[in-house]
C-alpha cells in the first residue's frame, strides 16, 4: 500500500516538484483512518502541509477509497552521531587534504524558498559523487555557497572516508600552480589535482576572470576530473554566463551538469537563520533583537553574523540582557517601525494606471503580455522599494509563495541582462509612488 500512495501521488506532480520538495518524503506509518508520513526537513515538512496537504488528502482518499487523515513527521535524514549497529567499531578516519569549517555542515544550514533547490542539489551530490557533475553553485556574498561546499566535504569525510576530497578557494589553486612553477614542480602539481583526488571543491571562481593561464590548467583539470567520474563543485558569485573574460570552452563545461543559484533569504528564513546562528554561539538573545538583526542585515549572512557576535560579546561582557532599543542602538540601526504608510491596493491602483490594466486582471489568472509585466514589476517593486515579505506579496497579488520567489528572480535576471525597458518600468512605477502616493492620495 506503501508503493501506491508514494505513486499515486507522484504521478499527480512534475518532476521537478518531486525532486525538490518530496525527496525525503516518505510513508511512516498506515493506521485504519490515519496515515503518518516522514519527512527529512522541518521547513519542507511545514511547506507540504501548507501547499500540498489538500492533494495529499485527495490522494489517500483515491488510494483508499474513504476520508482518511494524515500527519507529516520530521524525522532528519542528515547522518547523525549516533553509531549504527552494522557499522565498524573502528570508523577508517578519512584523509584530510584540506581542513574545513566545523560549523558549516548540513545540519547546521537553514533552508528556506531562497535556497531550497540548492540545498537539495548539494546533498545529493554528497550522497551521490559523480551523478550531478559538475555542480555549479552561485549567488550573491554571504548567502551560503560556501557553507554547502563545506557541508558536501563534511559528508563525504563521515560517510566515504575513502574518498581524497580538497576544498580550496580558485585563488588558491593560483597560488599553488604559480609556487610549483617557480619550484619547477608542475607535473607534481597536476598529479595532485587530476590523479590524486576524487572530489574538486572549488570556491570564489570568478577570481580568475581575466587570468587565461590558469583558466586553461583548470580547464585541463576539470576534463581529467570529470572523464574519470570524479566529482566537481564549483561556486561563484555569478552565473557562469556572466563571467566575462572567461574561456567559453570552459563556461560551456561549468554548464554541463546542475546549476543552482542561492538567492537572499526572505524575512522568516532569516529569522531563522539569525537564531540558529545565535545558538551555535552558544547564547540566547530575545525574538525581537534576533527580528531587528535579520531586518538589517538579510542581504549578507557573513554581516549578519558579525552583527550577533557584536550583540552577544556586549550581553557576555556587561552580563545583562540586550533589548531592542540597545542592539539598535550598538548596531546603529533604527529599530523596525511600523510598516511605512503604503496601503497595499494602493500599489496595485498605481500598477494599473502605470500599465493600463484592470485590478482583477492583476490578482487575477490574465495571462496577456501587458498584465504579466505588470504583475512582475509590481512583485519587484514591492520587495525591493517597499520591503514586502514574500507572504505579503503572495497574498497582495494573489499567488503562491515559490510563484512569486521564481518573478522576482525571473525580474532579476532582466536587469542584470540590462533590460532597459523593464528598468525604466520599475523606475516609472517608484516615482509614481513615491510623488503621488506616499505624499498625497491616488
Amino acid at each position: 500500500m506503501r508503493e501506491k500512495i508514494i505513486e499515486s501521488l507522484k504521478s499527480k506532480l512534475n518532476r521537478r516538484v518531486w525532486e525538490s520538495w518530496f525527496g525525503t518524503f516518505d510513508v511512516k506509518e498506515i493506521k485504519t483512518d490515519h496515515v503518518v508520513f516522514q519527512v527529512g526537513n522541518l521547513f519542507i515538512r511545514d511547506w507540504l502541509e501548507k501547499k500540498y496537504g489538500a492533494l495529499i488528502s485527495k490522494t489517500l482518499k483515491e488510494v483508499f477509497e474513504r476520508q482518511m487523515s494524515f500527519q507529516i513527521d520530521y524525522a532528519p535524514t542528515q547522518p547523525q552521531e549516533e553509531s549504527d549497529e552494522n557499522e565498524p567499531l573502528v570508523k577508517k578516519r578519512p584523509l584530510v587534504l584540506t581542513p574545513l569549517n566545523p560549523i558549516l555542515t548540513f545540519e547546521n544550514f537553514i533552508v528556506g524558498p531562497n535556497n531550497m533547490f540548492a540545498y537539495s542539489t548539494a546533498f545529493e551530490v554528497a550522497k551521490n559523487p559523480g551523478k550531478y557533475n559538475p555542480f555549479f553553485l552561485h549567488g550573491g556574498v554571504g548567502l551560503g555557497k560556501t557553507h554547502l561546499a563545506q557541508a558536501i566535504g563534511h559528508y563525504l569525510f563521515r560517510h566515504q572516508p575513502d574518498l581524497r576530497v580538497i576544498y580550496l578557494t580558485s585563488e588558491r589553486f593560483l597560488n599553488e600552480l604559480v609556487d610549483s612553477i617557480k619550484k619547477n614542480q608542475v607535473q607534481e602539481f597536476r598529479e595532485r589535482f587530476r590523479n590524486k583526488i576524487d572530489v574538486l571543491l572549488l570556491d570564489d571562481v570568478q577570481f580568475l576572470i581575466g587570468k587565461s593561464g590558469i583558466q586553461t590548467e583548470l580547464f585541463h583539470t576539470f576534463n581529467e576530473l570529470y572523464n574519470a567520474g570524479k566529482q566537481v563543485v564549483v561556486c561563484s558569485d555569478r552565473d557562469p554566463q556572466q563571467l566575462e573574460k572567461f574561456q567559453d570552452r570552459l563556461v560551456s563545461r561549468f554548464q554541463m551538469g546542475v546549476v543552482a543559484k542561492i538567492e537572499k533569504p526572505d524575512e522568516e528564513t532569516c529569522l531563522k537563520i539569525a537564531s540558529k546562528m545565535s545558538q551555535l554561539e552558544g547564547a540566547q538573545l530575545q525574538e525581537d533583537v534576533l527580528r531587528l538583526v535579520a531586518s538589517n542585515f538579510s542581504d549578507n549572512l557573513r554581516r549578519l553574523r558579525g552583527a550577533l557576535v557584536k550583540l552577544i560579546m556586549y550581553q557576555q561582557i556587561s552580563n545583562e540582557n540586550i533589548d531592542v532599543q540597545k542592539a539598535a542602538e550598538l548596531l546603529s540601526v533604527a529599530t523596525i517601525q511600523a510598516p511605512k504608510e503604503l496601503p497595499q491596493q494602493k500599489l496595485i491602483t498605481t500598477l494599473c494606471k502605470v500599465f493600463g490594466v484592470t485590478p482583477e486582471e492583476i490578482v487575477g489568472k490574465s495571462k496577456k503580455q501587458i498584465v504579466l509585466n505588470a504583475r512582475q514589476v509590481g512583485m519587484y517593486v514591492a520587495k525591493n522599494h517597499f520591503g514586502l515579505s514574500l507572504r505579503q506579496i503572495a497574498e497582495l497579488f494573489n499567488r503562491s509563495h515559490p510563484t512569486v520567489s521564481h518573478t522576482l528572480q525571473k525580474v532579476e535576471e532582466l536587469l542584470n541582462s540590462g533590460n532597459i525597458i523593464v528598468k525604466n518600468q520599475i523606475d516609472q512605477l517608484v516615482k509614481y509612488l513615491t510623488d503621488r502616493v506616499l505624499n498625497q492620495s491616488v
